[in-house]
């Protein structure tokens, strides 16, 4: 049976999970793509590293209303964050950086292996959740599967 999770499991789970899909929409639209992230009990914060082509960028700056999707396959459960995404600003930086370090799995990933690192950037972002829900699939006698 599928059973909401408590406000406590959704914080547990994106508190000790380093990573999840990060969903973008541009229209009708969509991009998909696997980010670490760290949780700093108020936001989520991304670590974003790209090319001046990226089209993960383009869609970052075209989406209004960014998706992220967190889940285990053991307990089976799994946490929606909808919200705005927007640039940490410098001041901010120090934040994002402490809540990278507390559990993203992989703080930078060079997606681009064919791309030296110097023609790279990065830049933070934060998801400021407007909705966040959990679910998990529970055995008939209540226990968690």
């Amino acid at each position: 049976m599928v059973v909401e999770m408590t406000p406590s499991a959704v914080d547990t789970l994106l508190t000790e999970s380093g990573s999840g899909v990060l969903s973008l929409a541009d229209g009708a639209e969509t991009y998909a793509v696997p980010e670490s992230f760290g949780y700093d009990g108020d936001a989520l914060y991304f670590q974003l590293v790209y090319h001046e082509t990226s089209r993960k960028m383009a869609f970052v700056r075209a989406t209004e209303v960014a998706t992220f999707t967190v889940y285990t396959d053991d307990p089976a459960e799994s946490v929606l964050v909808r919200g705005r995404l927007e640039r940490v600003p410098d001041a901010d930086r120090a934040a994002a950086s402490a809540a990278m370090a507390d559990n993203a799995e992989i703080p930078a990933l060079n997606v681009y292996p064919d791309t030296e690192a110097e023609d790279l950037s990065m830049a933070f972002y934060r998801l400021i959740p407007e909705t966040v829900s959990g679910r998990e699939l529970t055995r008939s006698d209540g226990e968690a599967d």
